[in-house]
């Protein structure tokens, strides 16, 4: 087998690789970098991903083992709800409503807010 000189692309530093396809001088430098990557990764969604799982999290807690609940929105936004974020829409008689995961959310009169478990 032939040795050939490489660059670790963590460190930058030169290394022997005894492999063909080594990449990283050992195994804490390509540790240290698919972390720091994942990290930028989460970092780049994080303004989206951390006000979901706050919502899913109120959510969850609200209905317990319910499959209706209704409240009003000044309740929710109390509690540290967005409703600029969501996952999908869902059609509930022909009529588009944001959703959150398993829940839709159905705006009714004098701002309440129904939370429906599909």
């Amino acid at each position: 087998m032939k040795i050939i000189e490489k660059i670790d692309p963590f460190t930058n530093e030169t290394f022997l690789a005894t492999r063909s396809n080594q990449v990283f001088a050992n195994d804490q430098n390509r540790i240290k970098f698919n972390n720091l990557k994942a990290k930028e990764f989460r970092n780049k969604r994080s303004f989206v991903d951390k006000p979901l799982h706050t919502n899913i999290r109120i959510l969850n807690e609200l209905m317990g083992g319910k499959t209706e609940v209704e409240l009003h929105k000044q309740f929710l936004l109390g509690k540290g709800y967005s409703f600029e974020v969501f996952t999908h829409y869902i059609e509930i008689n022909k009529k588009q409503y944001h959703a959150l995961y398993e829940y839709a959310i159905i705006p009714l009169a004098n701002e309440q807010i129904k939370i429906v478990k599909k």
